[in-house]
């Protein structure tokens, strides 16, 4: 029971993506939109408009893309719903990057209906740049200015290699060394002190030597008279 389920979900599912342009414009019922800008979502429900969207191939895939583009900021999140007998069913979200205006934002479709619910994908493309305008415009009713999605690049920042022998300042030099202790003046070396007696004695040594030189001498004159 439960895989005859799963096969007719499958081909309901199959048969959703099948179905012809004209008939996918009659039966998308809603889109919510939810992002920068944006308070709560924005609901999107005339008919007329979801025809233009459409037919301009806003929610086609024509243009795949390989990888995702680099750079991306945050997006908008766009869920369609099919008004399958007056109950709306999401089909596909998607999340919409915008660039400037004038060129071709990019849409990745993260979810697609399978069955009752939505299965995760991971799906890039490009849009026309029809498509994007008409959006712009429908934004722009809704009283939301797009905000490009485009991250810039982090600018280098040049790297300062460290001086390794900088140049000090006279200013600087003066005020080190007066920050330096002055250096204590160098003593001169003073001649040692002699004792009182010992100049005493030496002096009467003196005195005695010369007054036996003096006798000495007239005793040697008396005998040559």
């Amino acid at each position: 029971m439960r895989t005859k389920r799963h096969i007719l979900s499958v081909l309901l599912a199959i048969a959703m993506l099948l179905i012809p342009t004209a008939v996918f414009a009659k039966e998308l019922g809603l889109l919510t939109i939810t992002g920068p800008g944006i308070n709560g979502e924005v609901t999107v429900s005339d008919s007329s408009v979801l025809h233009k969207l459409e037919s301009t191939g806003f929610f086609d895939q024509s243009n795949m893309l390989k990888k995702a583009p680099e750079n991306l900021g945050q997006g908008y999140t766009i869920v369609s719903n099919l008004n399958l007998d007056g109950t709306m069913t999401p089909f596909v979200e998607m999340v919409y990057y915008p660039i400037e205006k004038g060129q071709p934002g990019y849409i990745h479709v993260t979810g697609r209906l399978d069955g009752t619910s939505l299965r995760k994908v991971d799906e890039w493309s490009q849009i026309s740049l029809d498509a994007d305008n008409t959006f712009r415009i429908v934004m722009g009713a809704n009283k939301v200015a797009l905000q490009s999605a485009i991250v810039a690049a982090p600018a280098a920042v040049e790297a300062v290699a460290p001086q390794t022998n900088p140049q000090v300042e006279p200013a600087a030099v003066a005020e080190s060394q007066q920050s330096q202790p002055a250096a204590a003046p160098v003593a001169s070396p003073s001649l040692p002190q002699v004792p009182y007696p010992v100049l005493a004695i030496g002096a009467a040594a003196l005195i005695i030597l010369g007054a036996a030189l003096m006798f000495r001498r007239r005793t040697a004159s008396q005998r040559s008279a």
